[in-house]
């Protein structure tokens, strides 16, 4: 299994097409914490990919600053319709060193980014990125697989066991492509907040994932 970012970068620009056709619903819960910030914050939506959340948020009258490391998902983004487009800056850039100045950014969004980073450090750096870019009062939203999801096991055919896994994507044709997935314990997301210095406001599980809402100082 190849871990690093070029292969993920790779990966998603082999799958794009068929990702973002099939991605199109945002999650109930990043809507709902967007929900509880001021009007017009300023949102960066770390690994926005082609705009699932980037797009609804804008929509909310937010405005909004999507990165990622795939330039193929944030050229399906950009297509997007204009009044989305007026208010997402789309940018190319890695989760574990933002290309965002310190300070400057309201709140933060990193949705099932975490676990598709190749190493314990690589992801300990994002979320130090996360603190980073984060205004004082700046708060994250932040979700990642949880290892113990029987649906894992049921219907993707991952081994539990593991904590480092393939999970295969299939293309229109047929084509199994293999994307690399870090599945996260118990407890331990937290962790690697608290090693980050985030402040971890609230810690919760839905739809098999673990979600974690931190503030930069607490």
């Amino acid at each position: 299994m190849e871990r690093s970012k070029a292969s993920i970068r790779e990966t998603y620009g082999r799958i794009a097409s068929s990702y973002a056709a099939s991605r199109t619903r945002p999650w109930p819960e990043v809507l709902e914490f967007v929900a509880t910030l001021p009007p017009k914050s300023e949102i960066l939506d770390i690994g926005c990919g082609h705009g699932r959340h980037a797009k609804p948020v804008a929509q909310a009258g937010y405005r909004v600053i999507g990165v990622d490391l795939c330039r193929s998902l944030l050229a399906i983004g950009k297509d997007a319709s204009a009044t989305a487009l007026a208010r997402i800056e789309w940018v190319v850039g890695d989760a574990s060193s933002l290309p965002i100045r310190s300070s400057t950014i309201d709140a933060a969004l990193c949705v099932a980014v975490l676990h598709h980073l190749p190493t314990r450090d690589d992801r300990v750096a994002a979320l130090t990125e996360v603190r980073r870019v984060l205004r004082p009062s700046g708060r994250a939203f932040i979700s990642v697989w949880a290892k113990d999801n029987p649906y894992l096991r049921d219907v993707l055919g991952v081994r539990l066991e593991d904590a480092d896994v393939e999970v295969p994507w299939h293309l229109p044709d047929g084509t199994a492509v293999p994307r690399f997935y870090h599945l996260f314990s118990e407890g331990e997301l937290e962790r690697l907040i608290i090693e980050s210095r985030l402040h971890g406001e609230r810690f919760f599980r839905a739809s098999g994932n673990l979600f974690a809402v931190t503030t930069r100082d607490g």
